[in-house]
């Protein structure tokens, strides 16, 4: 699987005010003048400013991934980085050159050792689909759907603490390529930052190459995803990708 690191790197209270004035009646001898005066207007509403949302920050590298729809209760390898040099396939255009990249594991997850730049607030977890012709745990992962659960184990980056246990509903899923992948995946500036913590799921659709056949299912993907590749689908210099977003709960 191709993986793109970018070492670089995000009740209201309405007070009304209300004046009401009662004026004596005159007695009857005594003309009666109508005054043209405005009335007394109602005060203005004061609104007090919204406060802003604290942002809940758990940088969370897992330990292990429950997928209960999946039947998937694995434990989630830790990653290390390598060198690494892209070659483009025949035909294909370069692309800027990483120079590390992280272990995908043959079998079973993995996330990264390493607190990355740009992935504040994410539980990133990525394996195979498919590795040499045998199913990887994520192959299931083209049928996961909207509010689907899954939880996590693992140890906050920052204070070292132990939990376990922790619930995330599922609010995207996203077919991809590189570059839009990458988007997807790494926060631009601090306010991109997930105000609450994420876990992003992340496997191989296609390989990029002349003949290359879908891993997943294509029916079953684009009907499940969001389709943020921009051009043809069927280019064979676009590395296919599945993102699974999943929000905490």
């Amino acid at each position: 699987m191709s993986l793109t690191i970018r070492w670089s790197a995000a009740a209201l209270l309405l007070v009304l005010g209300l004046g009401c004035t009662t004026d004596g009646a005159a007695p009857a001898e005594t003309p009666t003048f109508v005054s043209t005066a405005p009335a007394t207007p109602l005060a203005s509403p004061t609104i007090a400013p919204s406060p802003t949302p604290e942002a809940i920050r758990r940088d969370i590298r897992a330990t292990r991934l429950l997928i209960p729809s999946l039947t998937i209760d694995t434990e989630v390898q830790t990653s290390r980085t390598i060198p690494y040099t892209y070659t483009p396939p025949p035909g294909c255009p370069a692309r800027p050159q990483d120079t590390e990249t992280l272990v995908v594991p043959a079998q079973g997850v993995s996330t990264p050792a390493d607190n990355l730049e740009g992935l504040e607030n994410v539980a990133w977890i990525f394996g195979h689909s498919r590795w040499l012709g045998a199913p990887g745990i994520f192959l299931s992962l083209q049928e996961m759907r909207l509010g689907d659960e899954l939880f996590i184990d693992g140890v906050d980056r920052t204070s070292g603490e132990q939990l376990s246990n922790q619930r995330f509903v599922v609010e995207g899923i996203y077919l991809t390529d590189v570059d839009s992948g990458e988007t997807l995946l790494n926060a631009e500036s601090p306010g991109d930052i997930p105000k609450e913590p994420i876990v992003v799921l992340q496997t191989s659709v296609r390989e990029d190459g002349a003949g290359k056949q879908w891993i997943l299912s294509e029916e079953a993907v684009l009907a499940n995803a969001t389709n943020l590749v921009e051009g043809d689908l069927n280019d064979p210099c676009k590395y296919l990708l599945l993102f699974v977003i999943a929000q905490a709960s």
